[in-house]
């Protein structure tokens, strides 16, 4: 069984967590997932959702520019830790994609299909909203499952950042200003574990899940409803390393 959150009425709080141990993240990687973050955002080159699945609240540039980099920042730090490992693999794809049309895994390794999710520094959940997952654990977007999900954590959380420099909730901005931002910050990630299909299988027929509204550590709104698994319970990175090498 998994740990669940503790509940008090309508707010949900984390008793478990697992302490962030910081890397350092290849500073070659940062320009060209700078550019591919402006080009899907303010260069309107290619374009992501305004919304989340099941969620109402409308994301200017400024949120989507920082969830796409973060995304991308931690898929390019799981490159990086699984070279280390000694595993083969591809560097994550830039594709410029328009609305509709998305990468349907982040990496295939000797036929195992990975999904990386990113999250700040700070955050201690694994959240995949209901909507996109049926009682199989298959992704229904792409009708297909992910045979693992490798959980990257980054820091400074760039949403912060934006929002000090009021850049948050724009939906206009040169490429030179996004990019004196990014180049001040020095980035740091971790990978607190990850998890199998198997694993999500089990936390949907337990209905793991962070309702709709409800307030996480007795703060932040839910936007959607998710299914939701610790970082406390996460597989340690090291485990997938003799999978993905067969």
């Amino acid at each position: 069984m998994f740990t669940k959150l503790r509940r008090q009425n309508n707010e949900f709080f984390i008793p478990e967590k697992k302490s962030f141990f910081p890397n350092s993240i290849n500073k070659d990687f940062i320009p060209e997932i700078s550019n591919f973050c402006f080009d899907m955002t303010f260069g309107k080159k290619g374009e992501h959702r305004k919304y989340r699945s099941g969620g109402t609240h409308f994301r200017r540039n400024g949120e989507i520019f920082c969830d796409t980099f973060q995304g991308k920042l931690g898929e390019y730090f799981v490159y990086q830790k699984l070279k280390e490992l000694g595993i083969n693999c591809s560097k994550p794809d830039i594709e410029r994609w328009s609305l509709g049309k998305w990468d349907d895994h982040d990496f295939d390794i000797n036929e195992k299909s990975i999904n990386v999710k990113s999250m700040a520094h700070f955050s201690n959940l694994l959240l995949l909203e209901t909507k996109d997952w049926n009682n199989d654990g298959i992704y229904i977007p792409n009708d297909k499952p992910y045979d693992y999900f490798i959980v990257s954590r980054t820091k400074p959380d760039l949403k912060s950042v934006f929002k000090s420099k009021r850049m948050l909730y724009s939906d206009n901005a040169t490429f030179s200003t996004i990019k004196a931002i990014i180049e001040e910050i020095n980035f740091e990630a971790d990978i607190p574990g990850y998890i199998d299909n198997s694993m999500l299988v089990t936390a949907i027929a337990a209905q793991q899940i962070l309702p709709k509204g409800s307030l996480l550590n007795g703060r932040i709104t839910m936007d959607a409803e998710n299914y939701y698994i610790l970082s406390y319970d996460f597989l340690e990175l090291e485990n997938i390393v003799q999978a993905l090498r067969h």
